[in-house]
């Protein structure tokens, strides 16, 4: 366990921690309650289990038959306590998306059966039937269905985010990203590519390369590669932006490769996370880098940005929707097409996480909610096939 977030007194040092979001615990069951089948988490232990829900909606909240889950690094970052919580059990899920069932008596601008996708980044979206304030919902036009709506989503969000709000991409310009391969990476890639004759060079694993070539990335290199020098040997001025998800002492390496003026945006900590399987806690640092002296960024002009997205999504639903509704349209017109690793039945979350914390997928993982039909479907890439045997409802990562 990180001393310098949990120190002797018990008490959390919480500037150690951007992530300080509090997931929804499970309630008592009551007379006042329906069970609903749910992802909770107990310490590092996920499972799978009914857990009531309020049938009373809240007035400004809307109720959702969930088709599909997506997910993210977030929920592992829960599950390891980058995500500082400390009161358990809790639901977990970030994103999700279905059809509206019922309606708030204050919510006037959705209706029942409409389709929606569900952002919320404090988790309590993986279940079979949620409750979620109207900001958190964002409608889909027709031409999106559910399914693709996760595919889309949170990872198609922060990639343009990072790409046009923070890093102000222009054409011709030369870009980096560590873990390029993920669902955020493989955004970051087609987005990219709507500007014309953008450089794309990146970091993942070696099984990933080819693909990741095929995608439109020029240049691909290993994790542990010392790619800082290959990539300054081929661009002598530096990259013009870099995307970092390792966070720690990576940034200080991230920040040698830009060029005068070039922009920095970190979205993660990834090099801070191990995963074991059998202790509570995963981490092994902090957030935070060594000390970068002002004199540094000002002195080789560079800008450096932090994105959360949890903050920006409860703080600029007008944005967001803005975002999405752009990112829904390049589906529309078959710019961009969401990578899907894989889909697996919900019951099956477990190896979901799994393939995320082992850097298998190549793209998005979802989870299938198969209310109607219990015949259970999978679909991905290659790396899948490694993954055998019906799913587990309790899984200690």
């Amino acid at each position: 366990m990180d001393r310098s977030v949990f120190p002797e007194n018990g008490t959390p040092d919480i500037r150690h921690c951007p992530l300080q979001f509090n997931a929804p615990r499970v309630m008592e069951k009551s007379e006042s309650t329906r069970l609903v089948r749910s992802v909770t988490l107990s310490g590092c232990t996920v499972q799978v289990e009914d857990a009531p829900l309020p049938v009373e909606l809240p007035e400004d909240h809307v109720e959702v038959r969930v088709s599909h889950c997506g997910l993210n690094f977030t929920d592992n970052y829960l599950r390891l306590g980058i995500i500082l919580n400390l009161d358990f059990h809790v639901l977990m899920g970030s994103e999700c998306s279905g059809t509206v069932t019922r309606l708030g008596r204050r919510v006037d601008d959705v209706q029942v059966g409409q389709k929606v996708l569900c952002l919320q980044m404090q988790g309590g979206l993986f279940r079979h039937t949620i409750q979620v304030p109207r900001r958190n919902c964002f409608l889909l036009p027709d031409y999106i269905s559910p399914k693709t709506a996760v595919g889309l989503g949170l990872n198609y969000l922060m990639a343009h985010l990072c790409l046009f709000e923070f890093g102000h991409l222009k054409t011709k310009q030369v870009i980096f990203m560590q873990s390029i391969g993920g669902g955020v990476g493989t955004a970051v890639i087609q987005l990219a590519r709507t500007v014309p004759q953008v450089t794309i060079l990146g970091t993942a694993s070696f099984s990933k390369h080819v693909n990741l070539r095929y995608l439109g990335v020029k240049r691909v290199f290993r994790h542990e590669q010392d790619y800082v020098s290959k990539i300054m040997e081929a661009y002598p001025d530096g990259v013009d932006l870099v995307i970092n998800s390792a966070g720690g002492a990576d940034i200080t390496k991230c920040l040698s490769l830009l060029k005068p003026c070039g922009r920095l945006v970190t979205i993660g900590t990834n090099s801070s996370a191990k995963y074991p399987k059998t202790t509570l806690w995963g981490l092994r640092s902090t957030w935070n880098t060594k000390r970068i002296p002002s004199s540094d960024i000002i002195g080789r002009n560079h800008a450096i940005s932090g994105l959360n997205v949890g903050h920006y999504l409860e703080n600029n639903q007008k944005k967001v929707r803005s975002i999405l509704d752009h990112v829904f349209q390049l589906r529309a017109e078959r710019t961009i097409r969401p990578r899907i690793h894989s889909v697996l039945d919900f019951e099956r979350v477990g190896e979901a996480l799994a393939q995320l914390w082992r850097r298998e997928n190549l793209g998005k993982v979802l989870l299938v909610v198969q209310q109607d039909s219990p015949e259970l479907r999978v679909r991905g890439g290659d790396a899948l096939a490694s993954v055998a045997g019906a799913g587990r409802s309790v899984a200690t990562l």
